[in-house]
């Protein structure tokens, strides 16, 4: 069990108009959602689009899926930078807060209004259903496979990633997401350029980055002939 917090973490979530996106840290005590990113990483055809033939398809228990989360998206990601996976599920109606955020597309709720939201925090996450994952990390420390290189600040090197269960693909939903935390990525976390990789086969995602103002990079931070790198400069 990672218990250490080296980053400063405030509870919060992310609402749009379809999506309701919690940090993993929040998110991990979800039995649901534990059952969903299993399921994603059981599921033969979602990691060859979403990995390669680098990454194969496994069977997780709840207790071992918890310890990924924790292991690899907490404790390498959220604890040093404050930034990581986020759950995405689909929106609900939320008592107490739905007039308090109508005039706004994007939401972020902090403080009271998250503590109205989580009053019963393990019991409203297990009645979400949930969509996939989308995260905004310090790719430098993370997922890249060149440790000498000499990379840019690491703001600028913040990797963009996203999983969606096959039953939502095509709906727009991994856009909805990946916006809302990449804006958040920006004013809270100061990030000045997000970079992302693609498998070549992968069209539905590059179409995804590339509707999100990505453009080939043409960089080789990951070093895989199989990928395509993309970049997008915050202005």
């Amino acid at each position: 069990m990672v218990t250490s917090q080296p980053h400063p973490f405030e509870s919060f979530a992310i609402l749009t108009p379809r999506l309701i996106i919690f940090p993993t840290p929040v998110a991990v005590s979800s039995k649901s959602y534990r059952a969903l990113y299993s399921s994603l990483h059981a599921d033969a055809t979602f990691c060859q689009i979403a990995f390669g033939e680098r990454f194969k398809a496994r069977n997780w228990s709840d207790d071992e899926t918890r310890e990924f989360i924790e292991t690899r998206e907490i404790a390498r990601c959220w604890n040093p930078r404050g930034l990581g996976d986020f759950a995405v599920g689909l929106r609900k109606s939320i008592n107490g807060l739905d007039e308090v955020i109508a005039d706004s597309s994007v939401s972020v709720l902090k403080g009271a209004q998250f503590d109205l939201l989580a009053r019963s925090t393990a019991e409203y996450l297990d009645q979400i259903e949930w969509v996939g994952y989308a995260g905004v990390r310090d790719a430098t420390t993370t997922s890249i496979r060149s440790p000498d290189a000499d990379f840019p600040p690491w703001n600028e090197m913040v990797e963009l990633r996203y999983g969606l269960s096959p039953k939502f693909w095509g709906g727009g939903m991994a856009k909805e997401a990946a916006e809302a935390v990449m804006d958040w990525a920006v004013k809270e976390r100061g990030v000045k350029r997000f970079i992302a990789e693609t498998e070549r086969d992968n069209r539905q995602s590059a179409m995804v980055l590339q509707k999100l103002g990505f453009v080939a990079s043409g960089t080789d931070y990951w070093k895989e002939p199989s990928e395509v790198e993309w970049e997008l400069v915050v202005r």
